[in-house]
């Protein structure tokens, strides 16, 4: 496979916050090498590099990742987590901080990653068992 150079100047003309030529020595290099042309996509190859721990190595290049990764293709997915917020804030009737929140729209919208993991409601109950305890004490005399 050929180095696309018209993709990589078109990406830097859309994101000036890039290298370009620190980016464009990463990319071929991750161009010829196999294992990087195994992952099936932006997603496989941003955990490939963050299980091995060469962000800081690729750090360009996890910066286009990320970019990639968080930027919504079309408005329908941009609309469907809107809705699903919406959803949320009318279930919980506005009564929890904005973290959790947050926290809660991620788990709805990435449904898919989190069934895939495994044992995945365990770990949540044992981070929540292993916070501080949440029921007051009280002493009758």
């Amino acid at each position: 496979m050929a180095f696309p150079e018209d993709a990589l100047s078109k990406t830097l003309k859309a994101y000036p916050v890039l290298n370009g030529s620190k980016l464009k020595t990463e990319l071929s290099l991750i161009y010829r090498k196999e294992e990087f042309r195994a992952c099936c996509g932006a997603l496989d190859l941003l955990q490939l590099f963050m299980e091995n721990n060469l962000e800081e190595v690729f750090s360009e290049t996890v910066t286009l990742l990320k970019i990639l990764v968080t930027t919504p293709m079309t408005t329908a997915e941009a609309e469907r987590c809107f809705s699903t917020l919406k959803r949320i804030k009318t279930f919980l009737r506005n009564s929890m901080t904005q973290e959790k929140l947050n926290a809660l729209a991620m788990l709805s919208i990435e449904k898919r990653l989190v069934t895939e993991m495994t044992d995945f409601n365990q770990k949540i109950i044992e981070k929540f068992a292993s916070q501080k305890e949440r029921r007051a004490k009280f002493v009758f005399k």
